[in-house]
């Protein structure tokens, strides 16, 4: 998750008063260890920030580092969400060692939510039908144990988590798992670069399905071949069809924009003034000023 990892402190300048519009509506993705880097920036512009959180951050960093990063958001009013880690990890897995692993790293990750008091925090399924396809009820009701257990403390935490899709085909297994789940802090969350490339199910098909339980959105666009994480409107993701959609069914979740270069940043910016509906946009802040 390498997003916007060399954003200039001098370079946030510039933006129209549209574009900063679209920003104040925006999380925007942040590995940890780029944080102090970018500090500046991210105060210049009051961006709200996805903070990128994996093994290395789990393992290495002191709690206190946790609690210190946190207040010193929280007193500048940045509003901050957390990424979780997904590499190699299977909740689902049919190795009971691979499953606690899986367990232990959530749950750490769950410690970290804990004492930075995230408003969301997104964690993948683990599931790849290249391995799972022919056993996806075996998958689910075998990852059920740590969902469980994660929705509850999401609970006492008061931080919502949201699954996000990946390789799934289509909506089924997340649908399957939150309902099962049955928890107003677990939902889930759709990134619609990953449904353009590697999904089957049509994005309107994944809305209808999931729309109920859709607490985040993650944006970049590909054109179908390869994640290739794009800007918004350079790709064939239908983002006018996503946000009238939205818009409609008067849904207004975190939108996480999920650029890997510095200049896709600025260019996502721009584009999405012209693919989010204006009405949209001034909903969204009146539902965040909240």
């Amino acid at each position: 998750m390498e997003n916007l990892a060399r954003i200039g402190r001098s370079n946030m300048k510039g933006f129209s008063e549209a574009e900063r519009k679209v920003l104040s509506i925006l999380h925007v993705g942040m590995p940890w260890r780029f944080l102090k880097n970018y500090a500046e920036s991210i105060l210049q512009e009051k961006m709200s920030v996805e903070i990128g959180i994996g093994a290395e951050e789990l393992d290495g960093v002191p709690r206190k580092v946790f609690i210190e990063t946190a207040d010193f958001l929280k007193s500048r009013g940045i509003r901050y969400s957390i990424h979780g880690p997904f590499w190699d990890l299977c909740p689902g897995s049919v190795d009971p060692l691979i499953r606690n692993v899986s367990f232990v790293r959530l749950h750490q990750l769950m410690d970290v939510c804990e004492v930075m008091q995230p408003c969301q925090v997104v964690c993948h399924t683990g599931f790849d039908p290249r391995h799972h396809r022919e056993h996806v009820s075996e998958f689910i009701d075998r990852s059920l144990p740590l969902w469980e257990s994660i929705a509850r403390r999401a609970e006492h935490i008061g931080c919502s988590v949201a699954l996000e899709n990946v390789w799934e085909e289509g909506p089924e297994i997340h649908l399957k798992i939150i309902k099962m789940i049955d928890s107003p802090y677990f939902g889930f969350c759709l990134d619609v670069g990953h449904r353009n490339c590697f999904a089957k199910a049509p994005l309107m098909e994944w809305l209808d399905s999931l729309i109920p339980y859709l607490k985040e959105i993650h944006l970049h666009d590909n054109d179908g071949s390869e994640d290739a994480h794009f800007p918004p409107g350079t790709g064939t993701v239908d983002f006018p069809g996503l946000f009238r959609k939205l818009s409609n069914s008067g849904v207004y979740p975190i939108l996480t924009l999920e650029a890997h270069r510095e200049e896709h940043f600025y260019e996502s910016v721009r584009n999405l003034v012209n693919l989010i509906l204006p009405d949209f946009i001034e909903n969204h802040r009146k539902v965040l000023a909240k």
